[in-house]
């Protein structure tokens, strides 16, 4: 059972990296290996000490066959100790920067830039645990021995309670539910990994450097063959870890490439504009035809009023159907023209309230009978252009509407939540109406790409909003269920004014 979670974090941390090379990457890299480098020097250590129940040399090892491979293995003791002391050293230090990359607190922010400091305690202890200088320093020096088992143990578990509390800070503080749900599993794996590197920490690789030593006994009383619990718990125990670890590799994949993602939707959103001048001439054609139709309804009105008794029921329906054709005209060159209006942007301080306040408006002009249920953070002050941004979130109240309108369900809900997050803002437009298939979401975002009338739309909305978030610097993200309803997600940085700055004049 270990074996498979040591094979898989292997495997699924250097795939990470192949697939994102960042410092976030390296450091997930680093915490898996110091992983398997402690616990691989532990398996082999009990291979070749043996004195294993049948029970646990399944759980360890699956065969005997494995135990004897490794048993006969060329690796001197201090070597092996060593091993192992690289790994419970190491890892410490790269499950505190993991946390301290995730952690939005000022402070932790702040401290970033030295972060490179959490290494001084580990290369220290393994300055001091590095074999010719171990035997020179401590021999026959048993105080000496057990003050530095008691020192090393301290900062571990001074690291790991840090690491543990800001991850655990940084879950609480997520108020964005798809944020806090892929966090969740991120969290579950580095818990449950490090709790299990935590129960063998606490044993020194001292006892391998002095192999039956009595003196090590004296200090401690506990050896790696000893378990806090039965062989039944550890299989149920690492169970739960292996399914944490495959989940939170998972959710760790989807957080690291969400970057990688859109930079490839960018470079195809390009080449769908570079091939748009075929679509464009279409529209422009379609505008042509339009205008024809108001041409013919403008010569049938005419002929009509030069009747000695012209019949007005016709003019009433020629001149409706003119108003139509205009209102359509009219709306296509609105979207178009909101589509590249996004160029001129000025951010600066305004209320959340206040965003939502004008989106609701416009969102009413068009359908003042529809209720929009709004709450969350109404006071949370964001960088936005508040014109624009407004009229992105009436877009997609719109677009939640009419999805809902073209449904066959009753009793609509549509709602705006404002979240407040550390860095961000929160805009949440969420409907009950019918979902979206996987097909359809992959899609949505394309310009000229719609699933409702084309006469009387062109497939620009949501582009258009996509653009204007990305534009104040933000992100736009969607969730939706087949028959269930979609959620928005839109998240714009967060503007806080610093305390105590005097104004000039």
């Amino acid at each position: 059972m270990l074996l498979i979670v040591l094979v898989f974090l292997a495997v699924s941390s250097v795939a990470l990296f192949f697939l994102k090379r960042d410092q976030q990457t390296i450091w997930l890299l680093g915490l898996c290996f110091s992983f398997i480098c402690m616990f691989v020097g532990i398996m082999i250590y009990l291979a070749k000490t043996g004195g294993l129940s049948p029970e646990q040399k399944m759980f360890l090892f699956f065969d005997t066959r494995i135990q004897r491979r490794l048993s006969y293995l060329i690796f001197p003791l201090r070597k092996l100790g060593y091993m192992i002391a690289i790994g419970r050293y190491l890892f410490p230090a790269f499950l505190l920067l993991i946390a301290v990359h995730y952690s939005m607190l000022p402070p932790v922010l702040r401290l970033r830039g030295k972060s490179a400091a959490v290494f001084l305690l580990p290369a220290l202890s393994l300055a001091v645990y590095y074999p010719d200088i171990f035997f020179h320093l401590v021999k026959g020096r048993f105080r000496l021995q057990r003050a530095l088992m008691k020192l090393t143990q301290g900062w571990i578990f001074l690291y790991l309670a840090a690491a543990v509390v800001l991850i655990i800070k940084e879950y609480r503080d997520i108020t964005i539910p798809y944020l806090k749900k892929q966090f969740r599993y991120i969290m579950v794996f580095i818990l449950s990994v490090t709790v299990q590197y935590a129960v063998y920490c606490t044993q020194d690789p001292l006892q391998v450097y002095q192999i039956y030593s009595v003196e090590y006994m004296r200090f401690s009383g506990r050896l790696y063959a000893n378990s806090l619990m039965s062989v039944e718990g550890w299989y149920l125990f690492t169970g739960f870890t292996l399914i944490s670890v495959v989940a939170g590799f998972w959710n760790l994949k989807n957080y690291m490439v969400i970057d990688w993602k859109e930079s490839r939707q960018d470079i195809s959103v390009r080449r769908k504009f570079d091939t748009a001048t075929m679509g464009v001439s279409v529209f422009v054609h379609s505008i042509k035809n339009q205008l024809l139709s108001n041409r013919v309804l403008y010569k049938k009105m005419h002929r009509e009023l030069e009747e000695g008794q012209p019949d007005f029921e016709k003019l009433t329906g020629y001149a409706r159907m003119l108003e139509e054709v205009n209102e359509s005209m009219l709306g296509r060159m609105e979207e178009l023209y909101k589509s590249v209006r996004q160029s001129s942007i000025f951010l600066s301080p305004v209320k959340a309230g206040q965003i939502a306040d004008t989106a609701l408006s416009l969102f009413h002009r068009k359908y003042p009978e529809v209720p929009v249920a709004v709450s969350g953070s109404l006071e949370e002050s964001l960088l936005a252009d508040e014109q624009h941004l407004s009229e992105a979130l009436c877009n997609l109240l719109t677009n939640a509407h009419e999805a809902f309108a073209m449904s066959e369900k009753d009793e609509e809900r549509l709602e705006m939540t404002v979240y407040g997050e550390r860095l961000y803002v929160g805009f949440e437009v969420r409907d009950n109406g019918p979902g979206m298939t996987k097909q359809e979401q992959r899609k949505i975002f394309d310009p000229f790409y719609t699933s409702k009338n084309t006469n009387t739309n062109w497939g620009m909305g949501l582009h258009y909003v996509r653009e204007i978030v990305r534009s104040h610097l933000g992100k736009l993200k969607l969730e939706s269920a087949l028959g269930e309803g979609t959620s928005f997600f839109v998240a714009i940085p967060r503007y806080e004014p610093r305390k105590g700055r005097k104004r000039l004049g």
